[in-house]
């Protein structure tokens, strides 16, 4: 335990060397809650965890978290069982689809045989139990025997339960030549000999009966330790008896550590057994798994406090940092962070989701998640954001009780019926369904379902309520020109313009509904989903039968052609035969990066779109890239870096574009990584561009080697010359010259091939 107290300093500053610095481009970080630690496994000086969002490991001997994902190599995040085989030095990994990674030194083998077969029902492994050189899986539909030297399932004992039902089973033990397995119905018992076919449930006899279940099961010191119905037991001599007098129990685990057994039990201790039948009670309050490691150090997994070392001045907790849940809405950049918010709500009937996550913010290096404030704990669903950067107020909205105010980042008022205008729905929920700041400060707000629905709060501290031709109005977006744009759910129409005029006079207003109809809007469905705005001024529509756009929006309150049209793209190269760019996609979000580019969120994963809206650059999806899932329902870009988040139905992932908001000027230009290491094979960022940018790689003699056009505000190097190869060691010069020539800028590059 001495060695977990003198690496917490270290802990602390590895984590602050590892994380403060920038995410180099092409590369992905993910984001996500460790916290609720399901399944623990020592590996030598490792512990490595199965968290609920996914995976990481605890190295003691450094002191520090990682995070384990596709990112470094492994298959993906959700994982059922971890098991470590210390005579075969392997551990295995199942993941919930059932692929199961073979981690044996530095090296990962896959065996997809699971995932591959064809099974009725789910493939959840619920544990993993080693003799010599063969694993026992214990499934929701049998035993699954695998062979470490093969990597390969040599038999599937399935359908075990009486008459050959399916039954799950929940873990094994072998005691001589016999294998015990718990599941719902009791502990069962199979010889492990040769001629015995284990896959025909007649070769199976219960050898104790459960009333509710067994769940854990360890063979000790030639006995059996087994849960059953909440009782502790012990099997010797062919006799089940009690092992803890008491009843009631709820046991985590029953394993074999170190040659003792480990007994976790919830909300009372750590029962450790050793070979001369030794007890020990270790006190201990809530835990999913608990371990000895090679120290004799106890340690458990929590749900809500990551991986504990129970130390004797006091429990220390390990996980990586990252937002409070994988829940998901909007993002926003205030503050220097990036906000995101975690609400959600029904798309069919608009109720509240009661997600009660609320919101937390990413300051590039590290998320903080919301404080626990007495105005904001009973206040849930979260969703539409709106920043003010002049007086750094931020507002949130939220699907059930009003609108919430931050000052400098700390909720400091709540908006709702009983203090403001804003109306409950059928006098229930109070509800905020689009937010947005006007280039007056004023803010805009839908009340979702209620008499005049959409409200303004003026930068004077003044409400104003305004009719629309839906009671149903959603998220707010405001042009260059100062137009409302409003998304109208679940109505008639698919969204609804609005023109104030800039004045209280409600006389003057423009409000005009945008529809299916030709002339009209021409939309191809009334359920807009998102919209947003090019640099140019074009209009961005995403709807659930695809994707499109308006090139003149403004031409509605002027009387010309604002109608809604798809982007015709080639089928067949050399041919005139055509379709609809992204026709059959069910568009979530939008999002407009700093070169004008536009990332679109669906249900088939992440696209990006050139600035002119017609070529797709880039396609992630789950299956070609690190991301969770293909369901991807919101996108933010941080502004300081460039990175792009993607929140999915499974968390945020984020992913470092070649693109970035451009900057004034020149006078600030940056690179990185300088220097340039010899294992570094990515692209070096130049940063601190205006758009368009012409920047010249020279050596320091002059010679050029490189030659690009910045990406709004950045430009990227991929650390080869104009014949492919890597350039020598030595100091190089990035020259920047802006698009009119009127700014120049210069850059300087330590390369070390």
């Amino acid at each position: 335990m001495t060695r977990i107290l003198t690496a917490i300093f270290v802990l602390l500053t590895l984590n602050l060397f590892a994380d403060n610095k920038p995410v180099p481009v092409g590369n992905w970080r993910v984001h996500l809650n460790y916290q609720d630690v399901r399944q623990i496994a020592e590996v030598g000086t490792k512990i490595y965890c199965a968290s609920k969002n996914g995976l990481f490991v605890y190295n003691k001997d450094g002191g520090a978290t990682e995070r384990l994902s596709p990112i470094n190599g492994f298959y993906g995040y959700a994982v059922d069982a971890l098991h470590y085989s210390e005579a075969q030095q392997t551990l295995l990994i199942a993941y919930s689809d059932g692929v199961v990674e073979m981690l044996k030194g530095n090296t990962i083998t896959r065996n997809m045989d699971i995932k591959r077969k064809t099974i009725v029902g789910d493939k959840t492994i619920y544990s993993i139990n080693s003799s010599g050189s063969f694993a026992y899986f214990s499934t929701s539909y049998g035993i699954l025997e695998y062979n470490y030297l093969k990597n390969e399932f040599r038999n599937w004992y399935e359908n075990i339960g009486p008459g050959g039902s399916k039954l799950p089973v929940f873990s094994t033990a072998i005691l001589h030549d016999t294998l015990f397995a718990t599941t719902t119905i009791g502990i069962l018992q199979g010889s492990l000999s040769p001629s015995v076919n284990l896959s025909n449930f007649g070769s199976w006899t219960m050898s104790r009966t459960s009333l509710i279940r067994s769940k854990h099961i360890a063979s000790f010191n030639d006995n059996l330790f087994a849960e059953s119905d909440s009782l502790l037991l012990k099997y010797s001599n062919g006799t089940w008896s009690l092992f803890e007098p008491d009843s009631g129990y709820i046991i985590s685990n029953i394993n074999v550590m170190h040659d003792k057994l480990i007994v976790g039990v919830y909300g009372k201790h750590i029962i450790t057994l050793d070979k001369n039948n030794a007890k020990t009670y270790t006190n201990v309050n809530e835990l999913n798994q608990c371990l000895l490691d090679a120290d004799n150090g106890y340690w458990h997994a929590h749900k809500a406090n990551g991986l504990v070392a129970m130390a004797p001045g006091g429990n220390i907790n390990f996980y990586p940092n990252g937002p409070g849940a994988p829940d998901n809405f909007a993002f926003l950049n205030a503050y220097g962070k990036l906000y995101c918010t975690a609400g959600a709500f029904s798309v069919t009937t608009y109720a509240p989701a009661f997600n009660n996550n609320r919101y937390y913010s990413f300051d590039n290096y590290n998320w903080e998640n919301c404080p626990r404030l007495e105005l904001t704990d009973t206040l849930y669903d979260f969703t539409y954001m709106a920043y003010n950067q002049n007086n750094k107020r931020l507002y949130i909205a939220t699907h059930s009780k009003g609108l919430v105010q931050l000052d400098n980042g700390v909720a400091t008022k709540v908006y709702n019926n009983s203090n403001s205008p804003l109306a409950k729905r059928a006098n229930l929920f109070c509800i905020v369904s689009g937010l947005a700041l006007d280039k007056n400060n004023n803010l805009w707000m839908s009340n979702y379902d209620v008499d005049s629905p959409m409200l303004q709060l003026s930068n004077k501290g003044v409400w104003s309520r305004y009719k629309l031709p839906s009671q149903a109005p959603g998220a707010i977006h405001v042009d260059s020109k100062n137009n409302k744009w409003i998304i109208t759910p679940r109505s008639n129409t698919g969204m609804v313009f609005l023109n104030d005029k800039g004045t209280p006079t409600k006389a003057d207003d423009v409000i005009l509904p945008i529809t299916t109809s030709k002339g009209n809007g021409n939309l191809p469905s009334n359920f807009v989903t998102a919209i947003a705005f090019t640099k140019g001024g074009e209009m961005v529509v995403g709807t659930d039968l695809g994707y499109g756009r308006i090139r003149t929006p403004g031409n509605i309150a002027t009387g010309g052609n604002f109608d809604f049209e798809r982007i015709i793209v080639s089928v067949e190269e050399g041919t005139s035969l055509g379709g609809y760019l992204l026709e059959k996609e069910y568009i979530n979000c939008i999002t407009i990066d700093g070169a004008d580019r536009r990332w679109i969120g669906t249900n088939n994963g992440a696209w990006l779109l050139d600035s002119d809206g017609e070529t797709i650059l880039q396609h992630f999806t789950k299956d070609n890239s690190p991301l969770l899932s293909d369901n991807v329902l919101s996108i933010g870009i941080m502004e300081s870096s460039g990175e792009v988040f993607f929140g999915t139905d499974l968390g945020i992932i984020s992913y470092r574009s070649n693109a970035l908001s451009e900057s004034k000027n020149l006078t600030e230009i940056k690179i990185y990584p300088n220097p340039v290491r010899p294992d570094f094979d990515g692209d070096i960022a130049i940063t601190g561009l205006k758009d368009n940018t012409l920047v010249k790689i020279t050596d320091i003699n002059g010679l050029l080697v490189y030659q690009t056009y910045s990406n709004g505000g950045m430009a990227t190097w991929n650390c080869r010359t104009f014949d492919g190869t890597r350039p020598a060691t030595g100091v190089y010069l990035a020259f920047c010259v802006t698009e009119d020539g009127g700014e120049t800028g210069l850059g300087k590059i330590l390369f070390i091939k």
